[in-house]
């Protein structure tokens, strides 16, 4: 039998299979470089070839869960702004006394009183140093 073939029929040798060239990306976190010579889209994480479709389609699911976390941040950034350690005092007796069902009481001589009794004001350091020697001269007398 002749190996050599007709004249009228021509070889293809310009055309090979190779079956791994276009391997599918399947990384969770995506980014894409796009190729602008050869009008690709490449995963930068397993460097696959990505089909433009779903890489458009992954950015844009990517964008709503943006969406939620930038709403997130900026709910949380008004929260922080809005957050006033020292006035944590003021509105738990607010909560406290609203409808008036509660009243406070005096820390020294316990008895309760009424808010709007409180007339004035005094500063802090004297008012620390005149509650130092209220404690002082208390744990003095229980000791007695």
């Amino acid at each position: 039998m002749d190996k050599q073939l007709p004249n009228n029929i021509i070889q293809i040798e310009q055309l090979k299979i190779n079956r791994n060239l276009n391997k599918l990306c399947s990384c969770n976190n995506r980014r894409f470089t796009l190729d602008t010579q050869n009008r690709r889209v490449l995963c930068d994480v397993c460097g696959a070839v990505v089909d433009p479709y779903d890489a458009m389609y992954d950015l844009a699911s990517k964008r709503v869960d943006l969406q939620r976390e930038v709403e997130t941040l900026l709910q949380q950034r008004m929260e922080i702004a809005e957050y006033k350690p020292w006035l944590k005092v003021i509105k738990s007796l607010e909560k406290h006394y609203r409808g008036k069902h509660y009243l406070p009481n005096c820390p020294r001589c316990a008895e309760p009183f009424y808010l709007e009794e409180l007339s004035h004001w005094t500063g802090r350091e004297y008012a620390e140093a005149r509650i130092e020697k209220w404690k002082e001269n208390n744990a003095l007398e229980n000791e007695k």
